[in-house]
C-alpha cells in the first residue's frame, strides 16, 4: 500500500498501483509504484505496518487501521488496532438505548465470546459422536452390543467437552479465556500439554467399524 502526502497530511491511500499524472498532465504508468524514488516526486510514499498482531486474533474485533505520516523516514506508518470481544451476551439496543426486538417482539441478543466458545465445543462434540452413532442405532434396533472401545471413546468425548465448558465458565476475564488456547511448553520448547480448548481424545486404534 501507498499514500499521498500533501502539506504534511495523508490525503489518499492507494491499495493498488494506479497511473499518475504530473503537473504537466503527463500520465505515468502503474510501474512507477515499483520505484519509491519516482513515487516521491508525486509525494507518494510506501505504507509500513507497525506493531504486531494479537496472539489469538480470532478473539478480537477489528478496530481498523490508523495511518500516520513519518516525515523523518518518509514512510506512512499503519497501526492496526484490535478490540477484545465481549465475554458475555449483551441485549442489543437501538440508537436511543431502547431494547432492539426481532419481528416477533423478542429481545435480540448479541452473543458473547463465552457463549460462542461453548457452542463451538458442543458442535465439535456432536460431530465426533456422530461418527459412532451407528453403534447406538444398532443397539436400539437390533440389541447389538456396543463395543467397550466405542463406549470408552464416546465417554471420553463427553468428558472432554464438559471439562472445556467448565473452563470457559470459570474463566474470570478475557486474559483467562485467552490462556485456554495456549499449549504448555518446557524449557526445550517441547510441548508438554496441549491447549485446554478443543482438546478432544483421538479415535483409538482398533476402533470397530
Amino acid at each position: 500500500m501507498w499514500g499521498k502526502i500533501e502539506a504534511g497530511n495523508i490525503i489518499q491511500i492507494y491499495a493498488h498501483p494506479v497511473t499518475l499524472v504530473d503537473a504537466q498532465g503527463t500520465v505515468h504508468p502503474k510501474s512507477y509504484f515499483k520505484d519509491n524514488a519516482k513515487l516521491a516526486t508525486f509525494s507518494v510514499y510506501p505504507v509500513t505496518p507497525v506493531g504486531g498482531l494479537p496472539t489469538h486474533q480470532h478473539l478480537y474485533n477489528d478496530g481498523g487501521i490508523n495511518y500516520v505520516w513519518n516525515s523523518t523516514d518518509s514512510v506512512i506508518e499503519a497501526t492496526h488496532s484490535f478490540i477484545a470481544r465481549n465475554l458475555e451476551d449483551v441485549n442489543a439496543v437501538d440508537e436511543n438505548g431502547d431494547p432492539l426486538l426481532d419481528f416477533k417482539g423478542v429481545q435480540i441478543v448479541t452473543i458473547g465470546l463465552r457463549t460462542q466458545l461453548k457452542n463451538q465445543v458442543r458442535t465439535m462434540q456432536s460431530s465426533l459422536l456422530a461418527a459412532t452413532d451407528k453403534w447406538i442405532v444398532r443397539k436400539s434396533e437390533k440389541s447389538t452390543a456396543i463395543p467397550t472401545t466405542v463406549t470408552t471413546y464416546r465417554d471420553g468425548i463427553r468428558s472432554a467437552a464438559t471439562t472445556m465448558e467448565t473452563s470457559i465458565t470459570d474463566a474470570a476475564d478475557f486474559v483467562a479465556i485467552s490462556v485456554l488456547f495456549d499449549a504448555t511448553y518446557n524449557s526445550d520448547n517441547v510441548m508438554t500439554a496441549p491447549a485446554p480448548l478443543y482438546n478432544f481424545p483421538s479415535e483409538p486404534n482398533g476402533m470397530p467399524k
